[in-house]
């Protein structure tokens, strides 16, 4: 009888134990994944921010674009073809910060570990790709101002340092494009790149969840 009653108390204290470390286990996660919004919120302003100033950025050059194709000329060619792919970089840049805006809008804490994991991921790599592409229309903005005036009247010196420009803002657009990636996270110069709030934040909301895996291992 006493064997019965002693089996009965214990297989209701495991029971209580369960129930507080499944309580414990969704508190600590509720709190890790608020800490990681947290870590967010000044990630979506200045995702917002960048929309907004990519918008009237890319509304400004459509109008100037349609203001040189409408009087065109050989050399207007330099200011629309730049203008153009500036506009091109800007626009995907914007949608991908309006995905991004989404992404860390649909983080909250009833959502699993994982799957808040899997959108910082997403929101991190999205992150990286739209910074290479930006950087690729770096050169664009060494050419978008060359008109009549230089050709006609500019010194063979002011061509000279006129293509090393361009060309310089070439090489280091293009090696960025090839060498901004995940793996390259600890080198001085990609942690220069991305020493902002921009990438900072997803960091932190990262070693937040990371926190939670350790908690689950121990």
């Amino acid at each position: 009888m006493e064997d019965n009653a002693l089996k009965e108390m214990w297989a209701n204290y495991d029971k209580k134990l369960e129930r507080s470390l499944a309580l414990n286990h969704r508190i600590i996660t509720e709190i890790q994944t608020q800490k990681a919004r947290t870590a967010l919120r000044p990630l979506k302003t200045v995702k917002i921010i960048a929309v907004i100033l990519g918008i009237l950025w890319a509304l400004l050059l459509s109008v100037l674009v349609c203001f040189a194709l409408s009087a065109m000329t050989y050399y207007r060619h330099f200011f629309v073809i730049s203008a153009v792919a500036i506009i091109i970089t800007t626009v995907a840049a914007i949608v991908a910060y309006i995905r991004q805006v989404v992404l860390i809008q649909q983080i909250d804490n009833s959502m699993h570990v994982v799957e808040v994991q899997r959108k910082l991921a997403a929101l991190q790599s999205s992150t990286i790709n739209i910074a290479r592409i930006l950087f690729l229309s770096a050169p664009f903005y060494t050419t978008f101002y060359i008109n009549k005036s230089m050709f006609e009247h500019g010194t063979i010196g002011l061509w000279v340092l006129q293509l090393t420009v361009t060309i310089v803002f070439t090489i280091i657009s293009v090696w960025l494009y090839r060498n901004i990636r995940l793996e390259n996270a600890d080198k001085p110069w990609f942690k220069f790149i991305f020493g902002s709030n921009e990438w900072t934040s997803v960091i932190k909301a990262m070693n937040f969840l990371k926190e939670i895996e350790a908690y689950e291992k121990e």
